[in-house]
């Protein structure tokens, strides 16, 4: 190769120059982040050490996506892959450790920091932990209570479980003043829809019995306040039992059944958790801790569960319903026979799974026509009513509406059964029972107790006996002979009749006339009397003699 002359090896070396000239700042800006970058920092601290796995989120100004991360090790954080622009920087005071996150510095905020194309934008923070406290002793009776949920409510929400000799204390509170709530828990060792806390009632700081009311608790940077200290008292209840809405009104096991305060504050808001308990398997169910008070309280329809494993399932197979009161309530006392009886959800129409069947009642007297009932039978699909119909031979019987019915003359020789309809929010079915045949009656028979004459008119006295009425025709009967010898002939000779109607069990006296011939038979039969046969149809046959005026008895 040639030798290169001086002034085109000048020429070369100025156009790479000018090349890399060119090159160089956008590989500059390729390779240079752009976001925001900074080290947090304890303010309380005296040697003010860095904070590491605070919480910090950017956020465009005017809405966009959030990023966040956590300050490192020695405080320091870095957010990069942000568009240039305003953004809102802010250090929530949460400090996460292995998934547990504690907001145990006051949350600051950063705003409107501007971040350009290229360059991380330094925000450096110093965060104020929160590290007040409030100490103390839940006690009843002056005996320590564990499992009492102490929570402070002010700048800062923190709460608090008390031990078993009833101590607790609440951390990380930022200064300012706290109403303190007092509320017992179930105990971690009770297992299943059964359990509930404790009968004390909830209360705030000092003994107060609302939120509104509660005395206020000083809280300052760095130090405890001590002797918050609460005595609780023991609870009212409200009992009862919830069932189906159909005609078996069986027990529903597992409703959820829960209470709420009617108290409101002046904001016309309501006051008071709710406080609820699972019905066992006798549909029973008793709500606990409660204050004296008035009280709503729901049926939720929501029916609950427990696995063998201690997981609660919960279906909603009821229609939720109110009590139909507000439901007084004097602590310690319990409100009992708060009961409810549900409507399902989504009904089946009712099927009929054994006919109705009549039972015939017995009656004192013979003669009186047979009382049925009818037996609605069984039916699935919780009917949650029943009509009853009577049919005399598959005729509807007018009126005839009650599960038993009294009999009358008019169905003497039908056949009756019952037409039972069941009905629920689905639909409705009907069932027919067997078939009674009401007998026709057995007409009455009447005995004779007395018989006389007097001149020619003979009394006769009649007792009515039997099934029902007595009604005939009563017929005097004698021997007539006629003819000699060979000739001679005996025969019935009716000498008086009468005709008669009683009622059953009563007696009637008959005066009938003789006939002229007998009372030439009379006559001729002197003073040994007439032999008479007293008969007739619904008459019992008798013979008499009828003497004079004296009085003949059968």
């Amino acid at each position: 190769m040639g030798r290169t002359s001086p002034l085109v090896r000048n020429f070369i070396v100025a156009g790479l120059i000018a090349l890399c000239s060119m090159l160089l700042p956008g590989v500059a800006n390729a390779t240079s982040p752009t976001g925001v970058t900074g080290t947090a920092r304890n303010f309380n601290s005296a040697t003010h050490e860095t904070v590491a796995n605070a919480q910090v989120c950017v956020t465009p100004n005017g809405g966009g996506t959030t990023t966040c991360t956590a300050t490192g090790a020695e405080g320091k954080y870095t957010i990069e892959e942000l568009a240039a622009g305003e953004y809102e920087v802010r250090f929530t005071g949460n400090v996460c450790v292995n998934g547990s996150c504690e907001a145990v510095y006051a949350e600051k905020v950063v705003n409107s920091v501007k971040v350009t194309s290229g360059n991380l934008t330094e925000v450096n923070v110093e965060l104020v932990e929160i590290d007040g406290k409030i100490s103390g002793r839940v006690t009843s009776g002056g005996a320590p209570v564990g499992d009492v949920e102490v929570c402070a409510y002010g700048p800062g929400f923190e709460c608090h479980t008390t031990n078993t000799n009833g101590e607790y204390t609440i951390e990380h509170l930022a200064p300012g003043s706290y109403k303190v709530e007092f509320k017992p828990l179930v105990p971690p060792s009770c297992k299943g829809l059964g359990c509930q806390p404790a009968n004390y009632i909830t209360q705030y700081w000092s003994g107060q019995s609302s939120f509104e009311a509660a005395n206020t608790v000083a809280v300052s940077t760095g130090e405890t306040t001590t002797a918050i200290n609460a005595e609780l008292q023991a609870g009212g209840h409200i009992s009862g039992r919830v069932i189906n809405a159909s005609i078996y009104a069986q027990p529903i096991v597992g409703v959820h059944v829960c209470s709420r305060p009617t108290t409101t504050n002046k904001e016309g808001e309501r006051e008071g958790a709710r406080e609820c308990a699972y019905t066992n398997s006798n549909g029973e169910y008793t709500i606990q801790a409660l204050a004296s008070g008035g009280y709503e309280v729901e049926f939720t329809g929501k029916v609950c569960v427990e696995s063998s494993g201690g997981a609660v399932k919960c279906t909603h197979p009821y229609i939720a319903q109110f009590y139909q009161s507000i439901v007084s309530v004097g602590a310690p006392g319990t409100t009992s026979g708060i009961n409810g009886s549900l409507l399902e959800v989504s009904p089946t129409k009712p099927t009929n799974t054994a006919a109705p069947t009549l039972i015939v009642a017995p009656t004192l007297k013979a003669t009186v026509y047979p009382v049925l009932s009818c037996l609605p039978g069984s039916w699935a699909g919780n009917p949650t009513s029943l009509v009853y119909r009577w049919l005399r031979n598959g005729v509807v019987v007018a009126g005839q509406t009650s599960s038993s019915y009294a009999a009358q003359s008019t169905d003497a020789g039908y056949g009756i059964s019952c037409e039972v309809t069941a009905s629920n929010g689905a639909g409705a079915t009907a069932a027919v029972s067997n078939t009674v045949q009401i007998p026709k009656p057995v007409p009455g028979v009447a005995l004779l107790k007395g018989a006389g004459i007097k001149g020619s008119t003979v009394s006769v006295k009649l007792l009515c006996t039997g099934a029902s009425a007595c009604s005939g025709v009563l017929k005097i009967l004698t021997k007539l002979t006629t003819g000699r010898g060979k000739h001679k002939k005996t025969r019935n000779t009716m000498i008086g009749a009468a005709s008669f109607s009683m009622a059953l069990g009563k007696t009637l006296t008959l005066r009938i006339h003789l006939t002229s011939q007998g009372r030439k038979l009379l006559a001729r039969a002197g003073k040994k009397g007439l032999e008479a046969q007293i008969t007739g149809r619904g008459v019992k046959s008798h013979t008499t003699v009828l003497k004079g005026p004296s009085k003949h008895r059968p």
